[in-house]
């Protein structure tokens, strides 16, 4: 019988981040490490530049890791591996393009927000609670390609977070399950406030700068002005979120926005319009 298969590179964060998603939900896989010929056979039928890849039984190769994850979550929604309730939802999607896409940008911050990420993590033992799910998912690949790989973070992770050195593998061992409330863990609000202060910050700058035809944007998070190049990707993940807050029944919109707004988390998702970003070049590129 056909097996989904994941083609990539062993020890990079998407392939760890895919290969987990399918563990949680109980999916059995072949991981087969990604060759420069299969590589170029693989882009070409998932119309994809880079991997990882995902063949499923049926024989159709998908790439984008973000558009494979949702894929899964609709051919095999149980158990969910993202959050199915409005708020946690919301917030899941926000904590996973924030993972995914800005802290790969900021390893000059790695220590500081490490040191933030124990500390909750602590009190709530994944980032949404008492089980994992999607972000944990991301938060435990980008550990292990990132943080876990460089000897001096990893020294450090054992003198002052040590949780986070064993996080992926708590991750991988854990179950997805699905909450009886839509209720978010208390702690997880200090991490929520500052992504709305320096990635969503980000957002807001890059949407500009996508409008007016620049190539970078200029940001200053407390260490020294820094140039970020513009990123039709993380645009093109904030315009699909405030579509999907659009799209929530007024209650469940009301309910996200309450939490969201206080933290500066609400505007940039939800009241700016979208930016073309594939008229602009490949929405995948950052």
């Amino acid at each position: 019988m056909a097996r989904y298969a994941v083609y990539g590179e062993s020890g990079a964060r998407g392939s760890l981040a895919l290969g987990t998603a399918l563990s949680a939900k109980g999916i059995a896989f072949d991981f087969i490490e990604e060759t420069p010929a299969l590589a170029l056979s693989l882009s070409t039928r998932a119309g994809c530049d880079s991997g990882p890849y995902l063949r499923t039984p049926e024989g159709f190769i998908l790439g984008d890791l973000h558009a494979t994850l949702d894929y899964l979550e609709r051919i095999h929604p149980e158990p969910p591996w993202l959050p199915t309730s409005p708020v946690r939802r919301v917030c899941g999607r926000i904590l996973e393009d924030w993972i995914l896409l800005w802290l790969p940008v900021w390893p000059a911050r790695a220590r500081t927000l490490l040191e933030g990420l124990a500390k909750q993590l602590e009190a709530t033992r994944f980032l949404m609670g008492p089980a994992p799910c999607r972000p944990d998912g991301a938060l435990a690949a980008w550990l292990d390609a990132d943080i876990l790989s460089d000897p001096e973070l990893r020294e450090y992770l054992g003198r002052h977070a040590p949780r986070l050195r064993r996080y992926a593998v708590e991750v991988r061992a854990a179950k997805a399950t699905t909450p009886a409330d839509d209720a978010i863990p208390l702690p997880l609000l200090g991490v929520l406030s500052e992504i709305a202060a320096d990635y969503h910050v980000y957002l807001e700058k890059n949407h500009d700068a996508l409008i007016e035809g620049l190539d970078r944007v200029e940001v200053d998070f407390g260490l020294g002005p820094k140039w970020v190049p513009v990123s039709a990707a993380c645009e093109a993940r904030r315009a699909a979120l405030g579509t999907e807050l659009a799209a929530l029944a007024d209650r469940d919109r009301r309910n996200v926005r309450q939490l969201l707004e206080p933290l500066g988390a609400w505007r940039t998702l939800a009241l700016r319009p979208a930016v073309d970003v594939y008229a602009l070049g490949d929405p995948r590129g950052v």
